[in-house]
């Protein structure tokens, strides 16, 4: 019978689905296991269904000479090397489309949450300082009418555009090429000028080598001192000492981030100690119904790997063809 190694613990439903065509090993300790347990775990391992704390690398993969495709939990795949799959005839496969509008909503939360500071001024009432009204006292910033530059205009970016033409915001966007689906949306060609123009910045390009470190001190000095900062993408597209720095010198009013170096983040991190940033868990997919959409996803590439089919959501087919493992497809 076929073995599955799942990294994280998953749903019942998901867990049934891969217990009923194979032996199934689900890692159900607190924290993540770390790559010398992941690589001992490995052995024998038919498919591994994998999470952005797994660094799936070929010592990974070699430790399983059986091992026909790694299904990601996720969008985002920059955990898992690539090429080295594709060298060894792997399917790598992720959950597209699925999480778009979830992340989309969180994002333009953080926004929102920015904008009418909904993430420091509760904190007034609950320390007993809200006092008499004060005409001047407690402002915040508009999002209606305001200008919402978008990184990296994707399905996650296109589906934060809409939530901002929907306030009545200006949305101007930067991407490797103009995109005519969006009505509404204006294309600037590079990066500065969103930056310059931008009333609240928002990041949702894919993490490369080219986007590491995209977001540091002179692209944080181009944004306006009143602008607002957010990302739920990866956290290595932003310099985090940076980002800091521009917080706490009034560079920028404020940030939200879902994703940071390290993940988690320590608890004395010097951006936790700043009023004017809000840090999330990572929790961009996290509602219910999208994260269990996630999981039976991962079910359906996995299953289909482990019967010699091609996973319906695999990223690496073409490269692989004529060479996989996978049976009847070499």
């Amino acid at each position: 019978m076929p073995k599955i190694l799942v990294t994280r613990r998953t749903f019942d439903q998901a867990a049934a689905e891969l217990r009923a065509a194979a032996d199934v090993v689900i890692w159900e300790d607190a924290d993540s296991p770390d790559q010398a347990g992941l690589i001992e775990a490995m052995r024998d391992v038919d498919a591994l269904y994998a999470h952005i704390t797994n660094q799936v690398d070929a010592a990974v993969m070699d430790a399983a000479p059986n091992l026909k495709v790694i299904a990601e939990f996720g969008v985002g795949y920059d955990n898992i090397d690539e090429a080295a799959a594709t060298e060894r005839g792997i399917a790598v496969c992720n959950t597209p489309g699925v999480l778009s509008e979830s992340t989309a909503d969180l994002a333009f939360a953080l926004v929102m949450a920015l904008g009418r500071r909904v993430n420091d001024l509760p904190g007034i009432v609950k320390n007993g300082e809200w006092g008499d009204f004060d005409p001047v006292g407690y402002l915040a910033t508009d999002i209606h009418h305001k200008t919402l530059g978008i990184v990296g205009m994707g399905r996650i970016g296109a589906e934060v555009a809409k939530r901002g033409l929907g306030f009545d915001m200006e949305v101007i966007y930067h991407n490797r090429n103009p995109r005519n689906d969006v009505p509404g949306t204006i294309y600037v060609d590079s990066l500065e000028e969103l930056l310059q123009r931008s009333d609240y910045v928002s990041l949702h390009n894919p993490l490369t080598p080219e986007t590491t470190g995209l977001m540091s001190t002179e692209q944080f000095k181009l944004m306006k001192p009143t602008a607002y900062f957010v990302n739920t993408t990866r956290g290595p597209v932003v310099d985090q000492e940076a980002l800091y720095e521009a917080l706490k010198s009034g560079g920028i009013a404020g940030a939200a981030i879902d994703v940071t170096v390290p993940e988690p983040l320590p608890a004395n991190h010097p951006l936790l100690t700043l009023d004017n940033c809000l840090v999330m868990p990572h929790v961009a997919s996290a509602t219910g119904d999208t994260r269990l959409k996630m999981a039976m996803m991962c079910v359906e590439n996995v299953l289909a790997g482990i019967k010699g089919d091609w996973p319906p959501y695999c990223v690496n087919r073409d490269a692989i063809e004529g060479r996989s493992r996978l049976e009847g497809k070499a």
